[in-house]
């Protein structure tokens, strides 16, 4: 037998550490919800969607609120948010009003439009869940969707402690709770020495495995365009933390990959996974952030996330045969929608 190498075993540890952990599971999971429901949305006939409007039609409630307080409420600045809402107010979904409690400010309600699209989006999201049970078995999902409402309610993304509304109360945790695990990760691995990091690059960097990454790939999983990720991806050679290679498949192609910087940029966001693991479990408790892990990793494997980035092809294939074995009729219509993105082109 030949002896192994330490280094190399190293690597390939972080690299299945780094490609399988429950924040990557739950961002992946909160990331289709919401493309798989502006998907249905879109085809009942509602334009100029973007995903940036998710955080505003969600939060919004039938009086409105002022620009400040949804600004602070989305952890952003009040001119990013004016302008998030003057592009919403483009579209039709949102308006401003004089607020009756101050007639001097203004306050941001939705329009009838946006109120319909509040009515029909959470009709969407219950029908992404019942194909999330058909892929789970409804045991296993309700087992999913008890616990991300313990993480939700312990969490400070959701500082009032208060349980989410009756309805669609997976799309009502999923997106903030993204918004946490992405903003906490950044915010922990920038102290660990990478001051220049933004919640933007993880839209590249998360998506390079270990022959690199492709941005046509990135941009088809995240919904944006290919300029949109090359912008990110010049940030980031700027930053020094990735660089371009020949792609092997196609000479007029180039591959990301990442740089010894980048490694270690790596092993940092580890590190700041297995902080975020640690206050999981003081709100879990030991049992829960078990059952929170592997139910989360099963949905993100039965919907294939990112499966184009990390998997081989006698991975894909094991899937393939897999989700034939789980699912009968009745989730077939369900499953088609919820994996029709991966054949459809960019939004953006």
């Amino acid at each position: 037998m030949s002896p192994t190498n330490p280094r190399i075993d190293r690597q390939q540890d972080l690299w299945s550490r780094y490609r399988s952990n429950l924040p990557r599971h739950l961002i992946g999971i909160a990331r289709h919800l919401q493309t798989g429901s502006m998907r249905l949305l879109q085809d009942q006939g509602y334009t100029a969607l973007r995903l940036s409007f998710e955080p505003f039609i969600s939060l919004l409630g039938a009086t409105g609120c002022r620009l400040t307080d949804m600004a602070g409420s989305l952890g952003i600045s009040k001119q990013a948010c004016n302008q998030s809402a003057d592009e919403i107010e483009r579209a039709g979904y949102l308006c401003r009003e004089a607020d009756p409690d101050d007639r001097r400010a203004r306050r941001i309600v939705l329009t009838e439009r946006g109120l319909a699209l509040q009515r029909d989006g959470h009709a969407a999201i219950r029908f992404l869940q019942q194909g999330y049970a058909a892929l789970l078995g409804k045991d296993a999902f309700d087992d999913f969707l008890r616990v991300v409402t313990r993480l939700v309610v312990g969490l400070p993304c959701n500082p009032g402690g208060a349980p989410p509304p009756a309805g669609a109360e997976l799309g009502v945790m999923m997106a903030p709770l993204s918004r946490f695990l992405m903003q906490s990760l950044m915010d922990r691995t920038r102290a660990r020495g990478h001051p220049g990091l933004k919640i933007s690059h993880g839209q590249v960097l998360s998506l390079i495995g270990p022959t690199g990454g492709r941005m046509q790939v990135m941009a088809r999983i995240q919904e944006v365009s290919k300029q949109a990720i090359g912008a990110v991806a010049r940030d980031l050679e700027s930053l020094g933390y990735i660089c371009r290679n020949p792609d092997p498949d196609d000479a007029r192609q180039t591959t990301l990959a990442l740089t010894p910087l980048g490694v270690r940029l790596r092993e940092d966001s580890i590190a700041s996974v297995d902080d975020l693991s640690e206050v999981f479990r003081e709100i879990l408790g030991a049992r829960g952030l078990t059952t929170l892990e592997s139910r989360s990793a099963a949905l993100y494997t039965a919907l294939g996330l990112e499966q184009e980035v990390f998997a081989t092809p006698v991975e894909l294939d094991r899937l393939a045969r897999s989700l034939k074995q789980q699912l009968g009729l009745q989730g077939a219509r369900a499953l088609a929608l919820l994996l029709q993105g991966h054949t459809r082109g960019s939004l953006a």
